[in-house]
C-alpha cells in the first residue's frame, strides 16, 4: 500500500479502511495459527471484533502518519493496535453498563461469559503493545515507538478516569444539572476524557511514528481531540434524531448497533437531555426529571425526551456544539503540510462530525 497525493479522489478513505481490515484478519490468523480448534478466548476476540465499525481511529492514525511524510506500512501494526484496543473498550462499557448487544448481535460478554469478556478484552489491550513493539521490524526508530507508548498509555489512563466521571454522573438529572451551566462543562469534560483521547493518541501516535516533529503530533493530537469530542456529541444524538433513532427517537432495539435506551436506563448525563433541561422552562424541567428518573416503560419514555430534546431546541444547540468542534479540527490542521491526507483528515472531520445529524448514518461509538 503506498501513500498516494491522488487527493479527494480517494475519499472516503477506502484505501486505508482496507488496509486495517486486512491487517486485523492477519493478527487474528495469527493468533489460531496451528491451532487445530481455536481457544474460546480467541473465539470471543473474533466475535467482538465483527463486524468492524468504521475504524476512524486507525484511519486516522494512518492519515497522520501520512501528513507528516511517513509510511502507512511502517505504521500499520500500530493502527491495528489501536482499533483492538477501541474494541477492548467497547467490551468493557457494555459489561458496566449491562448491555447485551454490540454492533447488532449480542455482546460478547453475553456471548462467551463475564469471565472470558473481561479476558477478551484485557487480552485486546495488550496486543496493543505488542503491535506496536511490531513497528521496530517495518522500520520506525526505537524512540519513536517508546514515545508512542507513552502517549497512549496517558491515553488509557484518560480513558478509565472519563469512564469513571461518566458514572459518577450518572443519576437523578436534577443533581447533574444543578451546575451553573447546566452539567455540560461536566459531560464534555467526560467526554474529551473518554472519548475523544483515543482519537488525540491515534492521531498523535500516527505522527510521531510517521517520523513528524513533535510540534506536528501536538497539532494533530489537538486535532485528534476536537474531532473525538465532536464525533461522541453526533453519537449521543442518535437515540433523539427521527432518522439516526428510528422514527421519533425511539430507534426500534438499537442505535449505532447498540440498545437505544442504554444511556436512560443508566441514566447516563445525555447531551440532548442536558440541553433540553438548561433550555427548557420549568414544565419542561419536571416532565425531563420525571421521564429520566422514572421507571416506567423505557423506549415510550425515550420517544418523549426526543420530542423535547427537538421541541426545546436542544438538538439545534448539540448541534451548533459539534460544529464549533469541526472548526476547531480545521484550525487545528493549519499548520500540517498541505497534501492528501490532510485533505482527508479535513474532510474526515466534516462527514463524520459534522453534517450527518438526522441522517440515519451508523457509528462504532467510542
Amino acid at each position: 500500500m503506498q501513500r498516494t497525493d491522488a487527493g479527494p479522489a480517494c475519499f472516503p478513505l477506502a484505501e486505508l479502511r482496507h488496509a486495517v481490515d486486512a491487517g486485523i484478519a492477519d493478527w487474528l490468523d495469527r493468533g489460531e495459527a496451528g491451532a487445530d480448534d481455536p481457544d474460546l478466548l480467541a473465539t470471543a476476540q473474533r466475535w467482538a471484533l465483527s463486524p468492524p465499525g468504521k475504524l476512524l481511529r486507525p484511519i486516522t492514525l494512518l492519515a497522520a502518519a501520512g501528513a507528516v511524510g511517513g509510511s502507512y506500512e511502517a505504521v500499520l501494526p500500530a493502527a491495528v493496535g489501536i482499533e483492538l484496543a477501541h474494541v477492548a473498550t467497547l467490551v468493557h462499557d457494555d459489561i458496566i453498563d449491562g448491555d447485551e448487544l454490540r454492533r447488532g448481535k449480542v455482546a460478547a460478554h453475553r456471548e462467551f461469559g463475564l469471565a472470558h469478556g473481561v479476558l477478551a478484552a484485557d487480552s485486546l489491550f495488550f496486543a496493543l503493545f505488542q503491535q506496536l513493539g511490531a513497528c521496530r521490524r517495518t522500520g520506525v526508530p526505537a524512540g519513536c515507538v517508546l514515545d508512542a507508548v507513552e502517549a497512549l498509555g496517558a491515553a488509557g489512563q484518560q480513558t478509565a478516569r472519563g469512564v469513571a466521571q461518566e458514572v459518577a454522573l450518572s443519576g437523578s438529572l436534577r443533581e447533574v444539572a444543578a451546575a451553573a451551566d447546566g452539567g455540560i462543562a461536566a459531560y464534555v469534560e467526560m467526554v474529551r476524557l473518554k472519548s475523544a483521547s483515543l482519537f488525540r493518541a491515534a492521531c498523535q501516535v500516527g505522527a510521531l511514528l510517521g517520523g513528524g516533529s513533535p510540534e506536528q503530533a501536538e497539532v494533530l493530537a489537538a486535532y485528534g481531540e476536537a474531532m473525538g469530542i465532536a464525533f461522541q456529541i453526533r453519537d449521543d444524538l442518535l437515540p433523539y434524531v427521527s432518522d439516526g433513532a428510528g422514527g421519533e427517537g425511539d430507534g426500534g432495539d438499537v442505535h449505532a448497533g447498540k440498545p437505544v435506551c442504554s444511556d436512560l436506563r443508566n441514566r447516563r448525563p445525555a447531551l440532548p437531555v442536558l440541553l433540553a433541561h438548561r433550555l427548557g422552562g420549568r414544565a419542561e424541567r419536571a416532565v425531563l426529571a420525571e421521564l429520566v428518573d422514572g421507571s416506567s416503560d423505557e423506549r415510550a419514555r425515550q420517544r418523549q425526551l426526543a420530542r423535547l430534546a427537538r421541541d426545546t431546541g436542544a438538538l439545534r444547540a448539540a448541534q451548533s456544539m459539534a460544529r464549533a468542534y469541526v472548526v476547531r479540527c480545521h484550525r487545528a490542521l493549519a499548520p500540517v503540510p498541505p497534501g492528501a491526507d490532510r485533505d482527508r483528515l479535513a474532510w474526515l472531520a466534516d462527514e463524520v462530525a459534522g453534517p450527518a445529524y438526522g441522517h440515519g448514518s451508523g457509528s462504532d461509538r467510542p
